[in-house]
């Protein structure tokens, strides 16, 4: 399994629809920088033995230190950079860095399609749905391609 870095939204999203573990089924393992530890935190969330907490082995790049993101998402990105992995954001201006950067995106969105598509979930359509009512940001355009991809219409 790929190594894979996860921004804050993702954890914690996932974990108030009772989801978290489709991660560690996934990926087996996910890494977070220690601002993503922090952020987590406040949400009541306690990171399970598959999440390891990982520093940057330099600091963070000027291009993502330049940015308006939040500590979280700068440091995921600067991780994700120096290990090589794939990162899972979902916050616009973080996903557009991220692209600029060249490393393999996912949103929390697609991760339940890959689910989907690997039969760790009967549907997408109720974990989209729940992950709105918990206040989750996700565009009507990016939720209809998700369940188009997903053979479950519109």
């Amino acid at each position: 399994m790929a190594q894979v870095v996860a921004d804050a939204s993702c954890l914690i999203h996932l974990d108030r629809i009772g989801q978290l573990g489709l991660l560690e089924r996934l990926f087996g393992e996910v890494v977070v920088p220690p601002a993503v530890a922090r952020e987590v935190e406040p949400a009541g969330l306690e990171l399970p033995a598959w999440v390891h907490v990982q520093a940057l082995a330099a600091p963070v790049p000027p291009v993502a230190a330049a940015r308006t993101l939040g500590a979280g998402e700068t440091e995921a990105i600067a991780l994700a950079r120096e290990l090589g992995a794939r990162i899972i954001l979902d916050d616009l201006a973080a996903r557009r860095l991220a692209r600029e950067l060249r490393l393999e995106l996912v949103g929390t969105a697609a991760l339940l399609y890959m689910a989907k598509a690997r039969g760790l979930v009967p549907a997408v359509r109720p974990l989209l749905d729940a992950l709105l009512a918990t206040g989750f940001r996700l565009s009507p355009a990016i939720y209809r391609e998700v369940l188009a991809a997903a053979g479950e219409g519109a």
